[in-house]
């Protein structure tokens, strides 16, 4: 089937576009293969710079990763890191840049409890749990448990997805 319009390329959000499945409608494709967006980069202060995002076990292991230029938001990528891993009964810990009421429906909706501390601009402060939040530090131990190996830390990877695979190999070295 094919589409019936062809859809304008995407702004620079470092995501990989990807072609119609048919060859008959005009596709003009998204960034170069080369450009910083299609590689995951993003302007900051300090230059180019890439996020990982991730999501871990109460043992400090990760489950899910995700790669975005480092001007992306962190609240965009929930629901993808969060997404099969969610369990009744179980606390999700995150930071104030996760709280938004859709990560918070998604939680809900899994029979999770939300352990997020509001922003400071929320007009309605939810309330969280101190004592867990306090575990949330297992999350900081495992990205500087990923950061101790120096092709992590420093990306020195031209293509994206060869620094993707590399912080999948190391991630998978935290459940050996």
């Amino acid at each position: 089937m094919c589409w019936p319009r062809c859809k304008p390329p995407r702004a620079c959000t470092g995501c990989w576009s990807i072609p119609p499945p048919c060859g008959r409608t005009r596709w003009r494709p998204g960034p170069k293969k080369d450009s910083p967006c299609g590689q995951a980069l993003g302007r900051s202060r300090g230059g180019f710079t890439t996020k990982l995002h991730l999501s871990c076990d109460a043992y400090g292991r990760v489950c899910a990763l995700a790669l975005t230029g480092g001007q992306a938001g962190d609240c965009p990528q929930a629901p993808g890191l969060l997404r099969g891993h969610l369990r009744p009964g179980q606390a999700v810990l995150a930071d104030r840049a996760y709280d938004a009421g859709y990560v918070r429906a998604q939680i809900q909706q899994a029979g999770a409890t939300a352990v997020i501390p509001s922003k400071k601009n929320r007009i309605v402060c939810l309330e969280h749990d101190a004592e867990i939040y306090k575990e949330r530090n297992r999350i900081e131990r495992a990205i500087n448990g990923l950061k101790r190996f120096r092709a992590v830390a420093t990306r020195f990877d031209k293509r994206a997805a060869n620094y993707f695979a590399t912080c999948c190999l190391i991630a998978a070295l935290t459940w050996l």
